[in-house]
């Protein structure tokens, strides 16, 4: 136990799972653990310090001090500067801070030819991601706070490095986007009563940027069926990001139902398979994440060639070239997952579908 924790805070354990580490404390209120958190650095990518109080447990990453309910962020984090910058390939030279790059997806044949442009919201959004910016003179990284852009008076005249000078870009890497390749992402909890899944900062996954937490049993049809779906975080931040009315909805929807797919109890995966099963490209991604997963269970993998088969052939192709990493972003899955999985759609697949299955693998397609 560390002796120099403030009162009344302590610490209870360090959490890892495959994809992210807690430290975790406990703190007599929300104050005291708001307090505890704003002097407490989180500088690493996936680290998450969380204070568990009567009132509510609260936490910190790299970007905020957000509410471990659901994700909503509580305030930007304060980092202290040096007055010299220290040259980092992957951290703020300012303030040492972690900088996560923007991805740009590309086919690598095309590596070496893409040029990208960034609007004034899309320098904004750093902020929220924990992107930053690179010298074109020097090289030095600057993260999006170290450059103001949290700040309503920033203007465009402080893409400058404060070293040399010279011009400032995004901070990004071109080339090929992996996909995860442990697909099921939900870590169960020690009381077995919840489940737990990182942030998404990217969205890839459509349920958003903080920690999410669900119950580890849900009645997937019964939740479906609500004309009113409930918010994957508060109703405040998801109108912000995503806006309100029917389209918010299905995107809400998708939002829940890649949830599911990526769900640990494999009775949600397959009450969502044979209740809500994938419909379009929001659900196709973690519908081929599933079939892709080496630890999904025979019973959630039978469950899922069926539905596979019950797709359109624009959606089941869409699904194979996920599988097959055609196109232009690379599914990166276990290759000898991916052969199972395809004996057993061969296996399964009807009579009257064969010559098109036939035709698909040995024609590339890149939809």
């Amino acid at each position: 136990m560390d002796v120099s924790l403030p009162p009344g805070i302590r610490f209870l354990k360090t959490q890892h799972n495959a994809t992210a580490t807690y430290q975790v404390y406990s703190g007599p209120s929300q104050r005291a653990a708001l307090a505890f958190l704003r002097t407490t650095p989180v500088r690493e990518e996936l680290v998450y310090n969380i204070v568990e109080t009567p009132e509510g447990n609260l936490g910190r990453d790299f970007i905020y001090i957000f509410r471990e309910s659901d994700g909503t962020p509580i305030e930007l984090v304060s980092r202290d500067q040096n007055t010299r910058p220290t040259p980092s390939d992957t951290r703020c030279a300012w303030c040492g801070y972690f900088i996560k790059p923007s991805m740009v997806p590309i086919n690598e044949d095309n590596v070496g030819s893409l040029y990208t442009y960034h609007v004034y919201d899309d320098l904004r959004s750093l902020v929220k991601v924990g992107g930053g910016l690179r010298c074109e003179g020097c090289s030095l990284l600057q993260c999006a706070v170290c450059n103001g852009l949290a700040s309503p008076s920033w203007q465009p005249e402080q893409l400058r490095c404060r070293a040399c000078g010279e011009n400032l870009t995004m901070y990004q890497e071109i080339g090929v986007d992996p996909r995860r390749i442990a697909p099921v992402l939900g870590v169960r909890s020690s009381d077995g009563r919840t489940v737990s899944f990182p942030a998404d900062p990217d969205g890839d996954e459509l349920w958003g940027m903080a920690p999410l937490r669900v119950p580890w049993s849900i009645d997937v049809a019964g939740l479906l069926a609500r004309g009113d779906l409930p918010y994957l975080w508060t109703e405040e931040r998801y109108r912000r990001y995503i806006g309100s009315g029917e389209q918010a909805q299905g995107l809400l929807r998708a939002s829940w139902i890649n949830v599911f797919l990526h769900h640990p109890n494999p009775e949600v995966v397959i009450a969502c398979l044979r209740h809500a099963p994938p419909d379009g490209p929001l659900n196709l991604g973690s519908f081929a994440d599933l079939l892709a997963s080496p630890i999904s269970g025979p019973a959630v993998k039978d469950e899922a060639v069926r539905v596979f088969w019950g797709l359109s052939e624009g959606s089941a192709r869409f699904t194979l070239n996920v599988l097959l990493s055609r196109g232009q972003v690379r599914s990166n899955y276990d290759t000898n997952t991916v052969h199972e999985i395809m004996r057993a759609l061969r296996a399964s697949c009807p009579p009257e579908r064969r010559r098109w299955l036939d035709d698909l693998l040995t024609s590339p397609d890149d939809d």
